[in-house]
């Protein structure tokens, strides 16, 4: 399939995949670039509004570019830009004096907006996105005189907004397309961009469009949204097989990922399995390893067809035939019980509940993170993205599971990761659903037995884990994350 990264030679490829290093020393000075300049944004869902109110706040002139049929329709997005007083305009009208034009709407919508953008942008100004998806998987050819560069956000829009009200932010990869910067100025108006969103109190990678998408879209096809999807579905179908009430086997699934996956953002793996008994640390490993060998061919076949365009080609395909097969698994899997079954109460359960009984959920998160971490970086790219992309978003994703179980995860993020993630599932849930006939009835709803520990079987668990490069790599970015939040409180 022709794209931009497919027509990069090998050598190319792996420069675009190994871009990604934190830029240290931001401050609110870098945001001075952007000062007085005018930011259109083009798309007002959830990162299109939560951005633009960040902008605004951190003293930028911020208006929304709609199509005239979106004004006279007064669409949501419409109606999100009209209620928090921003100046609202048709694209005629906003866009041929931005000096940078943000596109933030749906992925499968980019090639139509960016023509008209294209018709529109004056000479010498900037365009932006936060995810690459049209830049790396399409052919597209952006006018010489425009710069493209991307801020990306790694968490949704509600987050960007929550950590900026709280006085904080949170951590954006940044990048800028080689093939539209002939002036250089690029990564200092993607900085400014960064700043004004407060990721530089987070911390702000300098990154690539291809590195972006490709560990974008490994991640939240496999262990953000995939993988949590299908673990959601099969051990709900198994804990009710074996006579568990509903109520506790939801409350045990919806909310457990939450409680288990908090502890990842401050200790990673290595934190998680601390919080279990020792007998179940040992049977949650085992569990692990034995889910890595039986799943490795299903996330190395992803990762290949997200690197070779294969994934990306049948998506097109699908937003060209009206998302026929995006709306037909999304209405297939809205119809599962895990999904209909009513609401039960959050406090149902104690905290240490999900640690004493949720081992076979303990051994899943280990196994989904660290596949997705070793595929990606065996594939070039960096362990710094491959972090950010298999264990820093997992608790966001979680909290969306909590708050409305798939439903809500599968509303916040976008309809290209919605799609991956059916994608894998289709896959996933009957491999994983086999593999749970084999375990034992203490590895899920109930605490797991007591058994005799050997203390070099434990030493040599422990090592294993902490010596993982996710851990190491992620105590080294939690560590930086860390400071610049404690520097900014």
């Amino acid at each position: 399939m022709k794209n931009y990264f497919n027509l990069l030679n090998f050598r190319e490829k792996l420069q675009e995949l190994q871009t990604c290093h934190i830029i240290k020393n931001l401050t609110i000075n870098s945001l001075k670039i952007l000062k007085n300049k005018k930011i259109v944004i083009i798309g007002c869902g959830s990162q299109g509004y939560h951005q633009g109110l960040n902008l605004r706040d951190s003293g930028l002139d911020v208006s929304y570019a709609f199509r005239q049929s979106s004004i006279q329709k007064q669409t949501r997005s419409w109606k999100n830009a009209k209620k928090s007083n921003f100046f609202v305009g048709t694209f005629e009208e906003l866009i041929p004096n931005a000096d940078l034009v943000i596109n933030l709407t749906p992925d499968k919508n980019h090639a139509i907006v960016v023509k008209s953008l294209q018709n529109l942008m004056k000479k010498n100004s900037f365009l932006g996105y936060s995810h690459g998806f049209h830049i790396v998987e399409s052919n597209v050819v952006i006018r010489s005189d425009i710069t493209v560069i991307m801020v990306a956000p790694k968490c949704p829009g509600t987050e960007v907004r929550a950590e900026f009200l709280k006085g904080f932010g949170v951590p954006s990869l940044i990048a800028v397309h080689q093939k539209n910067d002939i002036y250089q100025k690029g990564l200092n108006i993607a900085k400014a961009w960064a700043v004004g969103l407060g990721s530089h109190k987070a911390g702000v990678l300098r990154s690539s469009f291809s590195a972006e998408v490709k560990s974008d879209l490994m991640g939240e096809q496999t262990i953000l949204c995939g993988f949590l999807q299908t673990c959601s579905l099969a051990c709900y179908e198994h804990l009710i097989s074996k006579g568990y009430d509903v109520k506790y086997s939801i409350s045990l699934i919806q909310y457990g990922w939450e409680k288990l996956s908090e502890v990842l953002k401050i200790g990673g793996i290595t934190l998680l399995f601390h919080r279990l008994s020792n007998s179940a640390q040992i049977r949650a490993y085992q569990l692990s390893q034995k889910l890595k060998k039986i799943l490795y061919p299903l996330f190395s076949a992803h990762m290949d067809n997200i690197l070779s365009g294969i994934f990306s080609r049948d998506l097109i395909k699908d937003w060209e035939n009206n998302d026929h097969n995006l709306l037909l698994w999304r209405d297939m899997y809205k119809k599962e019980d895990f999904e209909i079954a009513n609401n039960v109460p959050v406090d149902l359960l104690k905290e240490n509940e999900y640690f004493e009984k949720c081992t076979l959920m303990v051994a899943m998160l280990k196994a989904g993170i660290e596949l997705s971490f070793e595929i990606m970086v065996s594939s070039g790219i960096l362990e710094e993205s491959a972090y950010f992309e298999s264990l820093h978003e997992l608790p966001l994703i979680a909290n969306t599971i909590a708050r409305k179980r798939l439903y809500e995860m599968n509303q916040v993020i976008s309809d290209t990761a919605e799609y991956g993630n059916y994608l894998f599932t289709n896959s996933a849930l009957p491999i994983v659903k086999n593999f749970l006939k084999t375990i034992e009835n203490s590895d899920l709803g109930e605490s797991i037995y007591t058994m005799s520990i050997n203390n070099k079987k434990l030493n040599f668990l422990h090592s294993n884990i902490e010596n993982h490069p996710i851990e190491k790599i992620g105590k080294k970015l939690r560590s930086y994350m860390y400071s610049m939040k404690k520097k900014y409180n």
